[in-house]
């Protein structure tokens, strides 16, 4: 009975391990309309931050790899020619600033007397962690450094989104510090991730207990907080605290999909990158310079006025062979901007908005 017993919960293991890995789903390719590469990026797209005001976007790029790949920052002009479809670098200048250990991963932003001021997440080669702040002039040619911030309590950074000057929310997406023993701690189902504040001051930890926190977002009109959970394919709906020391489980949407960075557009959606087979996912980052590739996909998420419940659309879907692993999907206008975990930057315009 003993065997039996263990041999039963070995099955259920490995069928429930199976599902999760997406075995046997099949991906079919759409596009809201024409989509195009964006030239002038190569490792990574990992996160993009719009400037919703100005029509421009920055990027990160270079988080995989690091022992091998810069870090980069870029700028899309969504108002530039169509023909030219481009990324500018922005040079970062600072004496306090480390090209070697600068690898961005997630990004915020805070407009700060009309200076843009970036938050963003950094990794070094030796997996030390920090936010950095760049505020950017206004002839958008450079990025000055004002040097890492003193945030002590985050151990695995993944997404960050900025409350207020200097006020910033961010996602671990788990506990380990080896890319190895992370995958372990998601095949095992460890819920070791969380989500913590920084309110200008001191720290505090607002949840804990999550499958693999990964995307992040505030709306400040109904002090609403989403979070994304790569593992546990669902996003999560939070009414946060004034003081940022505490956050409320309003609704949890299965999406069915590992889901990435979130954004809020501004009628109060969500578009989010996800990883539809989680399986390609996991070969294709740890073959970022080699030719494996993923499937992408964009979900658009239109909650309810509570927030219970919400109408889920597929903006976008591929095999990989376009667009290999999305993480993340900004709206502008009649434009969608696809970023990549460690692939190239995709732009499609949206033909009709039902597309969307």
């Amino acid at each position: 009975y003993i065997l039996l017993a263990i041999c039963i919960a070995l099955a259920a293991f490995l069928y429930s391990l199976r599902n999760s890995l997406d075995y046997g789903r099949v991906v079919y390719n759409h596009r809201p309309g024409l989509c195009t590469p964006v030239h002038g990026i190569v490792n990574g797209s990992e996160d993009i931050e719009l400037i919703q005001s100005e029509g421009i976007a920055f990027v990160t790029s270079g988080v995989t790899d690091r022992l091998v790949v810069d870090g980069k920052v870029f700028l899309y002009d969504f108002n530039q020619r169509e023909s030219e479809n481009k990324l500018t670098e922005l040079p970062i200048i600072g004496d306090s600033f480390d090209q070697v250990n600068f690898h961005p991963h997630g990004l915020s932003h805070w407009i700060v007397n009309g200076v843009i001021r970036l938050y963003v997440i950094s990794h070094s080669d030796e997996n030390e962690h920090s936010i950095q702040v760049r505020e950017i002039k206004r002839e958008r040619d450079f990025v000055a450094n004002r040097g890492p911030f003193p945030f002590s309590v985050i151990f695995r950074p993944n997404g960050i989104v900025a409350v207020g000057p200097d006020q910033f929310i961010i996602t671990n997406d788990g506990t380990a510090q080896n890319d190895l023993v992370f995958m372990g701690e998601i095949l095992v189902g460890y819920r070791g991730a969380s989500v913590v504040s920084w309110d200008g001051k001191e720290s505090h930890k607002l949840l804990s207990g999550l499958y693999g926190s990964n995307g992040i977002a505030y709306d400040p009109r109904r002090n609403t907080l989403f979070v994304t959970e790569l593992c546990g394919k669902t996003v999560l709906a939070y009414q946060l605290a004034r003081d940022m020391k505490t956050a409320t489980l309003i609704s949890s949407i299965h999406l069915k999909s590992g889901c990435d960075n979130i954004f809020l557009s501004p009628d109060g959606s969500l578009y989010i990158g996800c990883h539809p087979i989680m399986h390609e996912t996991a070969v294709a980052l740890f073959d970022c310079l080699g030719n494996s590739t993923s499937a992408s996909q964009i979900l658009h998420v239109k909650y309810n006025e509570d927030y219970t419940t919400a109408d889920v659309t597929e903006p976008y879907s591929n095999d990989g062979k376009e667009q290999s692993g999305s993480s993340v999907a900004v709206v502008y206008e009649k434009q969608i901007l696809i970023g990549s975990v460690c692939r190239g930057l995709l732009h499609c315009k949206i033909a009709e908005s039902n597309a969307l």
